[in-house]
């Protein structure tokens, strides 16, 4: 499975709901048109069918029409914009806290922490739908800097590890593959449609009023009133009509995805026991995997499992069949869930570490990673278990809560140079409170012997944490950072990576972001932007002389324009040139990206290896250009 091409398909299918978006939309306005026209114009019932169009009446109809469904959809698409936590709040999830008393809590915690470090995503906020007693979960965003995972209660209580990783594994699928972007706008549609049935309940309610408070007998008024309620009525039949054949739409869109992010999730655990078991369960209990929230149904194709259950639930089911599933997983699945055991034993505890190597520099096959990218595999997650594992318990308790996340942020970037740490110090000393600094002090002294491969996962476990601040809080916190980097007017590589990882991953939760710019459809466009980058990464590699920069820039560059390429190596790269580089690359079409993240992985790693500091640098880079890197081990 190839990541841009998956990613082509999520924009794929996202035109084509477009496309049946405006269907309905039209179909809506002719249904309404004639409508009035049948109830107002009674002129026109008497002239051939063929002259009931009014030109003046359907462009008046389309316009208010339009002006409805269009309300519906981009206020409901407004509202969901600030990220998933508002679908999970929306749902009844509450933010799980790190630091429970509850065992199942704190393992959920561990086990999306391993996904996210495994697969290169930012670690997301975890929501509990604590009313739940049903097996389901669900992933909610825009993309993958502001989506958050949501697990019902029945989740965590009634899978062990194995069946939970193969749940999470699923709904990190949907995170990677572009789907939350998809399942977002599939929200948007059925609202924009079914405010076309509010408008005539609305209209309904106040003819019924109407009619109840006037006492004169008026036959001209009571007809007009009944005409009016009859309007409300058709109105009312049209919206849920076209809702109808909206959520058919979205049953179509969503089965074949669910079928992907299963397949996706057995790749990355390395086993289609947990996933088969969980599904397994879910087919066992009573509770199934319904959702009893009131907005559980406009979020139903977010959701792992179907969240009803019955004859009509399976007409316009969001998910395959719960066997089909199983039988795709387990073939000789026989579908007697009775039989299955509900208390299957796994062990519990994290997986095994690949992290015990102490090689530093790593040699990859360029191909291999390219090909799978966005794919983590078993190898990945026992890496990451160890990542975890060799994060200092103090520093694991304070990268959970929001205000000691910014201290472990403040304490990795205090320099190895004693002059300037001393002045780092100083400023530190005059911005903080007494037991800040010294907590920076304390955290920093812990930092400095821990392994260099542990700083950028912890500035990813950060993320979910830093999230939970205030605007003004997290201003405070940028300038302080901003601060420090440039305490010395030069700007490592890793303080590049840390800074760039923040920033990208929280602009839009505390800044809105309204530009939208076309996508980038060819190279040739870009081609001074792909210059910067590269020469950037030739940089950070720390290359012995220029002979084997020139050539690793060059092998770089031939990835993307082949030997015809010219362009000149730039010597000193301005880290604000390379900021709006890659806002620009960000723009890019997935096939683009791709040629892109294999030139920079061509670069780096010209030398046949790559250090921490590149590869810090490099998942920096293809973190800023939408795409999920996984640990280089």
């Amino acid at each position: 499975m190839d990541f841009f091409a998956l990613q082509d398909e999520a924009r794929r299918k996202t035109n084509l709901l477009v496309f049946y978006y405006c269907l309905a939309v039209f179909a809506i306005i002719f249904s309404v048109y004639f409508v009035i026209v049948l109830m107002f114009f009674n002129d026109y019932i008497y002239l051939p069918y063929y002259l009931y169009w009014d030109t003046g009446l359907f462009v008046l109809v389309m316009c208010a029409t339009l002006l409805v469904v269009g309300i519906g959809t981009l206020t409901k698409v407004l509202q969901l914009r600030q990220g998933g936590a508002v679908v999970a709040e929306m749902l009844g999830g509450t933010l799980v806290n790190p630091f429970s008393d509850d065992i199942d809590q704190r393992r959920l915690i561990n086990v999306v922490e391993e996904m996210a470090l495994a697969s290169g995503t930012p670690v997301p906020p975890v929501y509990l739908l604590d009313n739940e007693e049903g097996i389901n979960a669900f992933a909610a965003g825009f993309n993958s800097s502001d989506a958050v995972i949501g697990v019902t209660k029945g989740c965590i209580k009634r899978l062990n590890r194995e069946q939970l990783q193969g749940v999470i594994a699923h709904e990190f699928s949907h995170i990677i593959n572009g789907d939350m972007r998809l399942n977002i706008r599939l929200i948007g549609v059925l609202a924009g449609i079914i405010a076309i049935a509010n408008i005539g309940y609305i209209i309904l309610r106040t003819a019924g009023i109407s009619s109840r408070r006037s006492r004169v007998k008026d036959s001209r008024r009571n007809k007009e009133v009944g005409a009016i309620i009859v309007l409300g009525i058709a109105l009312m039949i049209i919206g849920y009509l076209g809702v109808f054949f909206a959520k058919i739409i979205k049953s179509a869109v969503s089965r074949q995805r669910e079928y992907l992010a299963d397949a996706s999730a057995v790749q990355f655990t390395r086993s289609s026991s947990g996933l088969a078991g969980a599904l397994k369960v879910i087919g066992k209990i009573s509770e199934g995997s319904q959702v009893s929230s009131k907005y559980a149904e406009e979020a139903s194709h977010l959701f792992f499992a179907n969240i009803t259950q019955g004859f009509f639930s399976n007409i316009m089911s969001t998910h395959p069949k719960l066997l089909d599933r199983i039988k795709v997983l387990e073939p000789s699945f026989t579908g007697n869930f009775d039989s299955y055991d509900l208390y299957v034993s796994s062990d519990d505890s994290s997986s095994s570490s690949m992290f015990v190597n102490d090689r530093k520099n790593i040699v990859v096959d360029t191909d291999h990673v390219i090909d799978s990218l966005g794919y983590a595999t078993m190898d990945h997650l026992e890496y990451a278990s160890g990542v975890l594992q060799a994060i200092p318990i103090e520093i694991s308790n304070a990268v959970h809560e929001p205000f000691s996340s910014c201290v472990v942020v403040y304490s990795l970037l205090l320099d190895t140079d004693l002059q300037l740490r001393s002045r780092q110090l100083d400023y530190l000393c005059q911005h903080l409170d007494t037991h800040t600094y010294d907590l920076v002090v304390k955290f920093s002294n812990i930092l400095e012997d821990a392994d260099d491969r542990i700083r950028l996962p912890i500035i990813e476990i950060v993320l979910a944490a830093l999230r939970q601040l205030s605007a003004d809080q997290y201003d405070v916190f940028q300038q302080h950072v901003d601060n420090l980097i440039h305490m010395d007017d030069h700007v490592s590589w890793f303080e590049y990576s840390l800074y760039s990882v923040i920033r990208r991953n929280l602009k839009n939760v505390f800044h809105s972001n309204s530009t939208n710019t076309k996508p980038i459809k060819s190279l040739r466009y870009v081609r001074n932007e792909c210059c910067i980058l590269l020469s950037a990464l030739v940089q950070a590699g720390h290359l012995t002389d220029e002979t084997q920069r020139l050539n690793a820039f060059s092998e770089g560059m031939n990835v993307l324009f082949g030997n015809e390429q010219s362009d000149q190596y730039v010597g000193d790269i301005v880290l604000d040139h390379l900021d709006r580089s890659l806002d620009v690359l960000s723009e890019a079409l997935p096939a683009i990206k791709r040629k892109i993240v294999k030139a920079c992985i061509t670069c780096v790693s010209s030398d046949q290896e790559i250090t921490v500091e590149e590869s810090e640098m490099l998942r920096a880079v293809v973190n800023a250009l939408g795409c999920p890197l996984s640990p280089l081990i």
